[in-house]
């Protein structure tokens, strides 16, 4: 007599949380489509050099108030007379809407759209670099206050708190200003005035506070949490609790506040720039952009009109791409969405 065929059940493993937090994410359409925007802003940022040479043919770092452009067959100085009746002063053409300055040119005659994807190369470079600085430093200054408690938590919260006192912007103003002359001496480090890094460790420091604190929040309930009671029992150290149980539980925090740290870093970054105490020339920025416009805001308005948008579009996105974020990593709203 044989035995009755084993019933064929599949052993389906249940997918883990991020994998949740994907297929939530993916339903999220205007999380979607601000990734979508950013991942467009970025990449046309990247491809800056081949628009400035295969499409605008011109060196958007170089001044041409004396050169030419053809639009409609027809040759046309870039810097034209002013539309005042006496027609006094120069004034730069405004945007063609094709090809060579598409947007126009600023001051100096160069080309604002070619400078515009280069801006967006550093300030989308440095806003993403000072987020990931940030966090990095917020996770290890909340981690250490929130999981060690006692006086080490007292210290970092009372620094913190004086951080936090000061308004960000003056902040982030007052160490550029120390630092854009001279740049900054660390030991047998010096970063010079016109490097990057200048302003993404100015900005990654100024937002630590603003990281640290949900963390800190975060790791102190988790420090309550059965897992790490049981691992605390179980004579487990403690280095090995933070990097097994306590920080996978911590990463969501921090892909989060991510994008909002971005956010704020650009705004930052932009602020910095426009006061020329953020990117130094020649190199450019949204923020140096708008600084440029400045004086062409009633006759060339597009010079700094142009950089203003794309900050509004980038800071937008990440807004909306940060709140869809929270939303597909929320444990409980995702429970209620499975109900």
């Amino acid at each position: 007599m044989t035995d009755p065929a084993p019933s064929l059940v599949q052993d389906t493993k249940p997918p883990g949380p991020w994998r949740m937090a994907l297929r939530s994410l993916s339903h999220n359409r205007s999380a979607l489509f601000s990734f979508a925007v950013l991942v467009f802003l970025a990449v046309a940022s990247v491809l800056a050099p081949y628009y400035a040479r295969y499409v605008a043919h011109t060196d958007p770092f170089v001044s041409n108030v004396a050169g030419s452009i053809t639009v409609g067959g027809q040759e046309v100085d870039i810097m034209q007379p002013n539309d005042n009746p006496l027609h006094l002063g120069l004034s730069p053409i405004g945007p063609t809407w094709h090809g060579s300055y598409m947007l126009g040119a600023d001051s100096q005659g160069r080309d604002v759209a070619a400078r515009l994807l280069y801006g967006g190369r550093n300030s989308l470079l440095i806003s993403f670099c000072s987020a990931v600085l940030c966090l990095i430093m917020a996770a290890a200054v909340g981690i250490a206050a929130g999981f060690c408690g006692g006086f080490v938590d007292t210290i970092l919260s009372r620094m913190m708190d004086i951080m936090w006192s000061v308004p960000v912007y003056l902040f982030a103003i007052s160490l550029s200003i120390v630092t854009v002359s001279d740049g900054l001496h660390l030991g047998p480090f010096v970063i010079e005035s016109d490097n990057l890094l200048l302003p993404i460790c100015i900005i990654a420091l100024v937002y630590i506070p603003y990281a640290a604190r949900p963390i800190r929040g975060r790791i102190m309930a988790l420090r309550e949490a059965e897992f790490v009671m049981a691992a605390r029992c179980l004579g487990v150290p403690r280095w090995r609790i933070v990097l097994q149980d306590i920080l996978p539980n911590v990463t969501s925090t921090l892909v989060v506040l991510g994008p909002l740290i971005m956010a704020m870093s650009l705004l930052a970054e932009s602020a910095l720039s426009f006061l020329s105490i953020g990117v130094q020339a020649p190199a450019a920025s949204w923020g140096t952009l708008i600084q440029d416009g400045e004086g062409l805001i009633y006759t060339r308005p597009m010079v700094a009109i142009a950089p203003g948008l794309a900050i509004i579009a980038v800071v937008l996105a990440l807004n909306i791409l940060g709140d869809g974020l929270r939303d597909a990593l929320d444990v409980r709203d995702a429970s209620h969405r499975e109900q």
